[in-house]
């Protein structure tokens, strides 16, 4: 796309919309930001001729436009789509801005949970075997920040949002590595969300790879031209990654071929073990010895905010699960858990049926302490399944959690619902969580 002196209008003033806007007015387009919010202008554009327009915006902004980018967050509905394909106005995002001018292999990862933590040790292990990897996306630096150096691989993490604006994107290594509900209050329907997910593979051909949770029938579209590949902890797959005799074993090139031994995962639980096969799977996909796989994995402690534990006090662990921002990453949570539960949940309501979360929540749930916009609809779904009590702020979470834990047992937050509310992200809710962890007095 030579845009050269082309008006294009980015909508969204977040992370990825300042990367296309600097992508995009480094390329000498005429760039104009778009906001709903007054937000202040990012100094990361000051050396650029950048317009915006913030607060208030319309339609004409887009309507007179040779493209269009828009922010993941930013939901197409807030577009006049109609008009502007009337105009032929094309509509983007920045993953498909920056994936048509890279052309190192691309490896995709998304799915409801795990995709960062997968798409993570996947780089990683790349890394170390001696390439210049990529690593970003939805998980921290947009894409089209690699766009001006020089990589053998990009590994990004892509989200439902990310797929709903994609047109060309094609990774030569896809994976789904689980499908949930989740925003579902973006998406009319499971089905629909399940369908954006599926579009991670429309683009691929013959040559590519498509990875799927062979346990997780949602994953596996009935749309593909990739080389199938799976991974499974319960299933021998007829090519792919899975678990047996406490050991991870691969026949993706035909023969058994052990990975790792279990032992030797210093990540826990079945979400990581998921994870870790599917990381396993890309990398000798890619053609990487089981010897640096077995170096790197094994060295792995995962991620912040994701079954983090911040502290031990008076005999109780608080573990920040932050990143738990669904039902399904509730449940597989909780399932590994073998101790007394106080569970810190609520925050924005994404039209989650808390439903689901009822039989765990009575099994291994004490105590419930709800926060958040979705406190009270979280106190009716939960009502007789165990003791809850509503707080109004992290802080008095953690007090209140406290107050009710018992030695041998946990603390932990794990929201079911977006931070947004009350928090920036789940990276802020995650550390008000830490940081009221830590004001807790050494005794009890």
């Amino acid at each position: 796309m030579d845009l050269k002196s082309q008006r294009v209008t980015v909508v969204g003033m977040g992370a990825s919309g300042i990367a296309a806007a600097e992508l995009l007015a480094r390329e000498g387009a005429k760039v104009l930001i778009i906001d709903d919010q007054k937000k202040e202008r990012s100094p990361d554009l000051n050396p650029f001729d950048v317009q915006f327009h913030l607060g208030e915006w319309s339609d004409a902004d887009l309507l007179s436009s040779s493209l269009v980018v828009v922010s993941p967050g930013v939901p197409l509905k807030k577009l006049p789509i109609d008009k502007l394909a009337s105009l032929r106005i094309p509509v983007i995002g920045e993953m498909e801005l920056a994936a048509r001018r890279l052309s190192a292999p691309m490896i995709a990862i998304t799915g409801t949970n795990g995709k960062s933590t997968t798409t993570t040790l996947v780089g990683e292990i790349l890394k170390n075997w001696g390439w210049r990897v990529f690593v970003g996306g939805n998980l921290g630096t947009p894409l089209s920040c690699a766009v001006e150096s020089k990589w053998d691989f990009i590994v990004v993490e892509v989200s439902s949002f990310q797929l709903e604006t994609i047109c060309e994107f094609h990774p030569r290594i896809a994976a789904l590595l689980n499908v949930t509900p989740d925003h579902l209050d973006r998406y009319p329907s499971f089905g629909a969300y399940q369908e954006t997910k599926w579009r991670i593979f429309e683009n691929q051909q013959a040559s590519d790879y498509c990875l799927f949770n062979e346990d997780d029938p949602m994953t596996v579209s009935p749309f593909l031209r990739g080389a199938p590949v799976f991974f499974s902890k319960g299933t021998v797959p007829r090519r792919g990654v899975y678990m047996d005799e406490g050991k991870i074993f691969s026949n993706i090139w035909g023969e058994r071929e052990p990975v790792i031994s279990l032992s030797e995962l210093k990540v826990k639980g079945v979400h990581n073990l998921e994870n870790v096969m599917a990381a396993c799977a890309i990398a000798l996909i890619c053609g990487c010895s089981t010897t640096v796989i077995r170096s790197v994995v094994s060295d792995f402690h995962g991620l912040p905010h994701r079954m983090e534990l911040v502290r031990e006090v008076g005999g109780v662990k608080y573990v920040n699960d932050s990143k738990g921002t669904n039902v399904g990453a509730v449940i597989k949570s909780l399932e590994e858990i073998n101790a007394p539960v106080v569970l810190i949940a609520g925050g924005r309501d994404k039209e989650s049926d808390f439903t689901p979360l009822q039989e765990t929540i009575k099994k291994k749930v004490k105590h419930l302490i709800l926060m958040g916009e979705a406190k009270d609809k979280m106190a009716r779904c939960f009502s007789g399944c165990t003791d809850i009590k509503t707080v109004g702020s992290m802080q008095e979470a953690v007090s209140v959690a406290s107050s009710c834990s018992e030695s041998g047992g946990m603390v932990l937050l794990s929201p079911a619902c977006a931070s947004f509310d009350m928090f920036r992200d789940y990276q802020e809710r995650g550390d008000a969580f830490r940081k009221a962890v830590e004001e807790l007095g050494v005794q009890r």
